[in-house]
């Protein structure tokens, strides 16, 4: 995962939509892909070989049950997760739930996006655009049943 630098107040956000979620230590990201235990000297060598980007948190939108920020331009990160996952087919981006995987950062989930996007794109417009670098990835783990903390930052070296 791609982890959000200065995620205040989108934090705030995610603290009100999924308190679970910000509790059990998951910080505000993009997700990548989840290659996790032995995978992470293969993960540590992809990662040093691709370059660092950049890319702005755009604007908010939703889904049925979601409500995210859209990362703009999506390329690198298309790229990326593409990359990724021909890698490491054992791990499908979000367990192969979903044809097409959109890059995003989600600001809430288990919630009636549509009717909430509204109200959070009012709150969020003064810090959006927001700036963001993608020097390294994040390798979470989990270290209790509703705990998970990072394991390890491979740096894109590229």
């Amino acid at each position: 995962m791609i982890v959000i630098d200065d995620g205040e107040p989108f934090d705030e956000v995610r603290r009100e939509l999924m308190p679970a979620v910000v509790a059990a230590g998951i910080p505000f990201h993009v997700t990548l892909l989840g290659p996790f235990g032995e995978l992470a000297d293969e993960a540590r060598a992809f990662f040093a070989g691709r370059a660092p980007f950049e890319f702005l948190l755009t604007r908010v939108a939703a889904w049925p049950e979601v409500v995210y920020l859209v990362p703009e331009p999506e390329d690198e990160l298309q790229a990326c997760m593409a990359a990724l996952f021909a890698r490491f087919p054992q791990w499908p981006p979000y367990r192969g739930r979903h044809d097409d995987v959109i890059p995003h950062a989600t600001l809430g989930e288990d919630v009636d996006g549509p009717a909430v996007r509204g109200k959070i794109e009012r709150r969020l417009a003064p810090y959006l655009p927001h700036w963001c670098q993608a020097r390294d990835v994040s390798l979470l783990e989990r270290f209790a049943s509703d705990r998970w903390r990072e394991r390890e930052r491979f740096a894109l070296g590229g």
